[in-house]
């Protein structure tokens, strides 16, 4: 069972995604609390810098500080009508010379030394400031604390302002570079996708090296495929030199047993005839696993298609089978077309096939006292865009449980019958080695049709 596993783009786009977003949370994090702390740094600038302005307008008077409050109300503004605004002078005593009473709570501060500080006043909160200030008069030093305290709205809508701004781009930045990334892996695969493309377009026939201007990140991975390619070919050349070979080193003693049986018995002699069948059974044993092995689709060599005029190749065929089927007591038939048709096709392991339905044919269609029944017919038929290539008995058919088992390896429909049981299994290999079908029905006995699809033109499949 296959494995689920992500994909290539879905790592990337996480493995980009995922760090982005930690930095983005971050990154936002640090610029709030840096934006904050500027936002309140520069008011409490602007809160030290109106305290400054009522420094201005304190005075001295009959050795008494004094607020000259008009000169004060005209440079002392609110909180750009934003919030509210408290303020208090005090001397030395902590008598109260303008402003709000108690507002001032802090320990007094050191000469000059300013305090920010969080205070609440009649039920608001402030943020605050207080400082000493000194002011000499006739050789006389007089001491001041003025505080000014604003509260907090002004502050918290620039904060949330610029936050808003802040995170409008943080969000059109991440959305920019998420849109990038799926962008950029997109292309980035590209090389990819093109190689997965030009390697589903072939198929076993397709053993050639791949040509494919490869960036570096995959030349290894296309010098790879194109070492197991190289590899395959060589395992099907060895696979068909040895299929070659066990063939010629088993049909030579097997001729040689058949030339000494000659020489030994009479041909009428039971144990001649006995040994001569068990030697042609072996024959056609090896015959079939071999031809088995050779067509099996991992291992067959398909520089050997070609280009077949499957009229012709018929022709020439049914004069060589005609006899054979005339001297097992069938009529044999054989039905052209009309147009020319032409497949690419290995002709030996076409006449294999062939050779395998007809054979199944000669031995089945047959009544209970073993003579033959009818014609044996092969036919050339177009279906719409499909050409079939037919070969029907007269037979009484097969049972439809076993024409479900027909092609497994080993069946066999009469088991008391002489046979391998891998006829028609061949006859599918090869059907599959020409991207053909094969059909099994009854029809006034039994007719096997191999089907080619695919038409390119109107006279070539």
């Amino acid at each position: 069972m296959r494995s689920k596993t992500t994909s290539l783009k879905q790592n990337l786009i996480v493995w980009v995604i995922a760090p982005l977003s930690i930095f983005t949370l971050l990154l936002s994090l640090f610029l709030y609390f840096y934006l904050q702390n500027k936002v309140n740094d520069f008011f409490n600038k602007r809160l030290y810098a109106i305290a400054q302005s009522i420094e201005q307008s304190i005075g001295v008077k009959d050795e008494k500080l004094f607020v000259d409050f008009p000169s004060f109300s005209i440079d002392f503004l609110s909180s750009q009508d934003k919030g509210v605004v408290y303020y208090a002078v005090q001397d030395a005593h902590g008598v109260v010379l303008i402003g709000y009473k108690n507002l001032f709570k802090k320990p007094i501060p050191k000469a000059h030394n300013k305090v920010f500080y969080d205070t609440v006043y009649d039920g608001i909160a402030l943020k605050a400031v207080s400082y000493k200030t000194s002011i000499t008069s006739v050789g006389k030093v007089y001491n001041a604390y003025i505080t000014v305290a604003e509260s907090m709205e002004e502050r918290d809508v620039n904060i949330k302002d610029m936050l808003s701004i802040l995170i409008g781009i943080l969000i059109f930045v991440a959305l920019f570079i998420i849109a990038v990334t799926f962008v950029a892996v997109k292309r980035g695969l590209l090389p990819l996708h093109s190689l997965n493309a030009m390697i589903q377009k072939r198929d076993s026939r397709d053993l050639e090296p791949l040509r494919f201007d490869a960036p570096k990140e995959l030349e290894e991975i296309v010098d790879s495929i194109n070492v197991l390619l190289h590899r395959s070919r060589d395992t099907i050349e060895y696979m068909e030199h040895f299929n070659a070979d066990v063939s010629h080193q088993l049909r030579t003693p097997i001729a040689e047993l058949k030339v000494k049986l000659e020489l030994l018995y009479d041909k009428n002699n039971e144990d001649y005839i006995a040994l001569t069948k068990l030697l042609d059974n072996m024959t056609h044993i090896m015959e079939q696993l071999l031809l088995y092995a050779k067509t099996n689709a991992n291992t067959i060599n398909f520089k050997h298609f070609t280009m077949v005029n499957l009229n012709k190749f018929c022709k020439n065929y049914s004069k060589k089978t005609a006899l054979r089927a005339y001297k097992k007591g069938f009529d044999y038939i054989f039905q052209d077309s009309d147009e020319t048709i032409e497949i690419n096709s290995d002709p030996i392991l076409l006449e294999s096939m062939l050779d395998n339905i007809i054979n199944n044919a000669l031995c089945y269609a047959v009544d209970d006292n073993k003579n033959p029944m009818g014609a044996i017919t092969l036919s050339i038929q177009r279906h719409e865009q499909a050409i079939w290539l037919c070969v029907k008995d007269e037979g009484k058919g097969i049972d439809e449980q076993s024409i479900h088992h027909i092609f497994d390896r080993y069946y066999r429909v009469d088991s008391k019958k002489e046979g391998t049981g891998l006829g028609l299994n061949i006859v599918r290999q090869i059907a599959i080695l020409h991207k053909a079908e094969v059909l099994v029905r009854n029809e006034n006995g039994l007719k096997v049709a191999i089907i080619f699809e695919h038409q390119k033109d109107n006279h070539t499949i």
